[in-house]
C-alpha cells in the first residue's frame, strides 16, 4: 500500500490507483482522497492514532480492507462503533516487536520503549480480548519499527518475531491471514550517515 500522507495529491493517487497500488491512510480526509483518487476500498488500510468515531464510521461504511489498531482502548472504540452500525470490523493489531530498527532515535518506533503498538509480551492477551469482541473480526498483524531504517536485518528480525506471534495465535484458532509490515527501507540521498 502507498502512504497517502507522503503525498496525497490526487493526480498522483490515481496514477498510483490505476497501476493497481492500495492505500494506506491515517485520516478520514485521506480515505476521501483515495477514494476519490480510484483507489478501492478493499485495498485501503486504516493505520494511525487518534481514529475518531465519525472516521471510524465512514471507513466501515466504505468497507476497507482493513484497521491497524494501536491500543486496547482503540479495539473498544471501534467494536463499540461496529456494533452500533451491525457489522464486524476487519483489524490487525499493530504489534511492537522490540527490535533495535537501528535508525535515529527520534524515529524508532519498534522498540518496547516506544509509545506506539501494542507491546510483544501483551500482545497475545490483546489478541484474544480482540478475538472475543463481537464487533471484531481479527485477521492481520502490522508493524512498523521507525522510519529511514537501511538494513534489512532489524526489518527480518522484527517480521521473525511477529511470525512467531502468528504461529501462536493459530494454535489458539485466531486465524491471521496477513502481516502488514509497514514502513520501508529508506534511501541515502548523499553520502551522508544513516541515523544510528
Amino acid at each position: 500500500c502507498y502512504s497517502v500522507k507522503a503525498n496525497s495529491n490526487l493526480g498522483v493517487l490515481s496514477v498510483l490507483a490505476k497501476a493497481g497500488a492500495g492505500a494506506d491512510i491515517v485520516s478520514g480526509g485521506e480515505l476521501f482522497r483515495a477514494l476519490r483518487a480510484g483507489v478501492p476500498a478493499k485495498k485501503i488500510i486504516f493505520s494511525g492514532v487518534g481514529k475518531s468515531r465519525d472516521e471510524l464510521r465512514d471507513a466501515l461504511k466504505a468497507e476497507i480492507l482493513m484497521f491497524n489498531v494501536e491500543s486496547r482502548s482503540e479495539l473498544r472504540v471501534l467494536d463499540e462503533v461496529a456494533r452500533e452500525m451491525g457489522v464486524r470490523a476487519p483489524v490487525a493489531l499493530r504489534v511492537n516487536p522490540d527490535v533495535d530498527p537501528q535508525t535515529h532515535p527520534y524515529i524508532a518506533t519498534g522498540l518496547k520503549t516506544s509509545k506506539f503498538g501494542i507491546p510483544y509480551t501483551d500482545a497475545l492477551q490483546v489478541y484474544e480480548e480482540a478475538a472475543a469482541l463481537k464487533g471484531l473480526s481479527v485477521i492481520g498483524a502490522d508493524m512498523h519499527i521507525g522510519s529511514q531504517l537501511t538494513q534489512a536485518t532489524p526489518v527480518a528480525d522484527a517480521v521473525a518475531r511477529v511470525v512467531g506471534l502468528v504461529k501462536s495465535l493459530r494454535e489458539r484458532r485466531i486465524e491471521v491471514r496477513m502481516i502488514d509490515v509497514g514502513g520501508g527501507l529508506g534511501i541515502r540521498y548523499r553520502d551522508e550517515t544513516p541515523p544510528t
